[in-house]
């Protein structure tokens, strides 16, 4: 492993200097205050989770916007309007008395602002992983530099008690498992004609925007190059994602199934 690593020393700057900045802002602020960004951060995320995905799918309903994307939009948005809220509320809660100098329980506060900071890192960490693992999921192939995310998890990953964090997800691992035989599929242009082939593909073929995106040269040519991010930009490619009838057809069927049968090559008959 090597110690001396970019990423590790970066790592180890912005914790030490966000510890730091929390137990400062802790001392100064008191703990009641310097609790309102992981306590907004808990209730925002509970409710956003529980509630976001149909919310999302209602706001955006009838939008040319994917499909695909409405839940976590949703997800997104009232996690961030309720943690707001929720931080606007504990601050005002928690503010200094009228004529006070200094914060009650300065040093609870500095103590707590130690935490928050770990905490705070720890979102980065993830939020680090999150992106570097679905730019890896994404990306096409070619030979080249790793994107600066994947090379930064990469090291962080060669930390003691730290592997685990080369295979976080935040994708379902439905979803992920879909992404990976896609791009397998793409790859190899027998699997292709026999995902096509499929009757679970051939029913969805008969909506009009798939059929587009199939028959498109520049469709079959990302394809054939395993191009997912290229794929995703394409036009025909969003208007097969925005179609709410095809993609709730599409999420009725076992598409991680379809995909395996399609991978293996049909047996040769026996002489």
């Amino acid at each position: 492993m090597n110690n001396f690593s970019t990423s590790i020393w970066v790592a180890g700057i912005i914790l030490i200097f966000l510890m730091g900045r929390g137990a400062w802002r802790g001392y100064k602020r008191g703990p009641m205050r310097q609790l309102a960004g992981p306590f907004a951060l808990t209730i925002g995320l509970f409710i956003g989770w529980t509630l976001g995905k149909d919310l999302g799918h209602s706001l955006l309903h009838g939008t040319s916007f994917p499909w695909l994307l409405r839940g976590v939009t949703g997800i997104t948005l009232l996690t961030c309007f309720t943690g707001l809220s929720v931080y606007g509320i504990i601050s005002w809660l928690g503010k200094k008395p009228a004529g006070a100098d200094e914060a009650e329980s300065p040093v609870m506060g500095a103590m707590v602002g130690c935490w928050t900071g770990l905490l705070y890192f720890s979102v980065l960490v993830i939020a680090l992983c999150s992106t570097a693992a679905i730019i890896g999921l994404v990306s096409s192939p070619k030979p080249g530099a790793a994107h600066w995310s994947v090379a930064a998890r990469d090291e962080l990953a060669e930390l003691p008690y730290a592997g685990w964090i080369k295979d976080w997800s935040p994708l379902p691992n439905r979803q992920k498992n879909q992404i990976i035989l896609l791009k397998t599929i793409m790859g190899d242009p027998a699997a292709q004609k026999r995902l096509i082939a499929a009757p679970e593909i051939r029913a969805l073929s008969t909506h009009p925007s798939l059929y587009q995106a199939l028959e498109d040269k520049k469709v079959r040519e990302l394809l054939n190059n395993k191009d997912l991010s290229g794929l995703f930009e394409n036009q025909k490619v969003r208007a097969v994602l925005a179609d709410e009838q095809l993609q709730r057809q599409a999420e009725s069927i076992d598409l991680e199934s379809v995909m395996r049968r399609a991978l293996v090559p049909p047996e040769k008959p026996q002489k």
